[in-house]
């Protein structure tokens, strides 16, 4: 089925490379697909790869259509994306935005068309009983009355329960209402999995108290091929979400409340580094000494104020701004605590004495952050992101707030287009919580053309 789906993408791909190059240049479209042969294979690589990351080649029996279209319509996005970028920093012929548009559209809909087909054929089949797997159940509670109760509640993941298996008869009145039937106790297992056809067994059985039964069954499962799917509710935890992965031969289950995409990540990053780099390249080199001029014409002292901050997970780094303050603003900030307007760690004043008249300015209108774009570029920070806190701040922070510290700070962020510096404190760190339990490359590319248009308007800003 995998070499069947990478087959048919690859297919997919080529036609709309093909339908491209004949809507552009129909009589000649042979050659002008020969011509423009790069970013198809290119593509295709990145989309084999993003794929194989998303799991889209794997089976997704049990995904709904919402779910699976999303995944499929993701990794699309980020594909293109990477390929343009790839195209653009590694060939020399340059982009033909015409042709990559076309090509990107039809792509889009050949692939949905074929996935979304694919997946409604499969569905309408297992509903009619076949292309099914045979399911047997070891162990009979409430979360084995729950799986149950899914299964046979989506007739299109195509799963028939063969029977149920536990060493209490009487438990079955957990499952009595789906017609589950009982075929013997969990030591009949050996003898169920010869005389039977198997494809999956399902361990609902709870991990502390039967161990050694569970450890005795998965040992028979693995002698005759058959996999074990151990319902992994161990640790009910808030956020964290949990997933199997390998270290050499140690297998791992890994609880984790931060992003773990790592191709979306790769994917930041490289933006990262191309948008702070095209930056600095084509603005900095000019803009910086002109308002560093003005600066120092204003007051004496640097023209750059460079501030300890606290990063990933706790890594401490130099994060810089232009200075918008007197030099020794730091040392008369003790004089003013009392007039701090912020509540919780954090120190704020709507009119500062400590501000210069250029200062104001740059920090009303933020171009006092962009010297960020350094700290952006080599790695410090990332374009989206929670705002980096002072150390003195994160010593304040509760046991939950020091989680705004497990991803790469940004030089904008939820808080920054949601009311700025009008937020509570309490409210920052739900925001700055929120944006991390459902980080997307989408969410980061709306959040930066939100920050221009709060930029422009001036918004929360002090």
């Amino acid at each position: 089925m995998t070499l069947t789906m990478v087959g048919c993408d690859i297919a997919c791909i080529v036609a709309a490379a093909l339908t491209a190059s004949w809507i552009l240049a129909e009589q000649q479209y042979q050659q002008h697909f020969y011509e423009h042969r790069y970013y198809v294979g290119l593509f295709v690589i990145v989309w084999l790869v993003g794929a194989g990351d998303q799991r889209l080649f794997a089976s997704q029996r049990s995904d709904s259509l919402r779910v699976q279209l999303f995944s499929i319509a993701r990794t699309l996005a980020i594909a293109l994306g990477i390929t343009l970028i790839l195209i653009l920093f590694f060939f020399r012929q340059g982009i033909d935005r015409d042709y990559f548009m076309l090509f990107g559209a039809a792509l889009i809909v050949y692939i949905l068309l074929f996935r979304v087909s694919m997946r409604l054929f499969l569905w309408s089949i297992r509903r009619r009983g076949y292309n099914f797997r045979q399911i047997l159940i070891v162990g009979a509670n409430p979360r084995a009355r729950h799986l149950v109760q899914v299964m046979l509640g989506h007739g299109q993941y195509g799963y028939h329960l063969v029977g149920l298996l536990d060493d209490e008869p009487e438990r079955i009145k957990f499952l009595k209402d789906f017609g589950v039937p009982y075929i013997g106790s969990v030591h009949d297992l050996e003898h169920i999995l010869l005389k039977n056809v198997i494809d999956e067994v399902y361990i609902c059985l709870p991990v502390r108290k039967y161990y050694t039964t569970i450890n005795s069954a998965a040992h028979l499962c693995e002698g005759v091929g058959v996999p074990v799917r151990l319902i992994a509710d161990l640790f009910p935890l808030r956020v964290a979400t949990s997933r199997v992965h390998q270290l050499e031969d140690i297998p791992l289950l890994s609880l984790s409340a931060i992003p773990e995409a790592q191709l979306q990540l790769m994917l930041k990053r490289l933006i990262d580094m191309v948008g702070s780099a095209l930056f600095l390249l084509l603005i900095a080199w000019w803009f910086f000494p002109i308002l560093g001029i003005m600066i120092k014409l204003e007051s004496r002292g640097p023209m750059f104020f460079l501030q300890d901050r606290v990063g990933l997970n706790g890594r401490r780094f130099k994060c810089i701004k232009f200075r918008s303050m007197v030099a020794n603003a730091e040392d008369l900030k003790a004089e003013l605590v009392h007039q701090n307007e912020a509540d919780g760690p954090v120190f704020k004043m709507r009119e500062d004495p400590r501000m210069t008249r250029i200062g104001k300015f740059i920090r009303k209108t933020s171009i006092d952050e962009l010297p960020q774009f350094v700290n952006v570029f080599v790695g410090d920070m990332s374009l989206v992101g929670p705002r980096p806190p002072v150390p003195k701040e994160v010593e304040q922070y509760t046991w939950d707030q020091r989680r705004r510290l497990s991803v790469r700070p940004g030089i904008t962020g939820l808080q920054q287009v949601s009311g700025r510096s009008d937020v509570s404190f309490d409210e920052w760190v739900e925001l700055d919580l929120a944006y991390i339990d459902n980080w997307s490359l989408e969410q980061d590319i709306r959040i930066i053309f939100r920050t221009m248009q709060v930029v422009v308007t001036g918004r929360g800003a002090r």
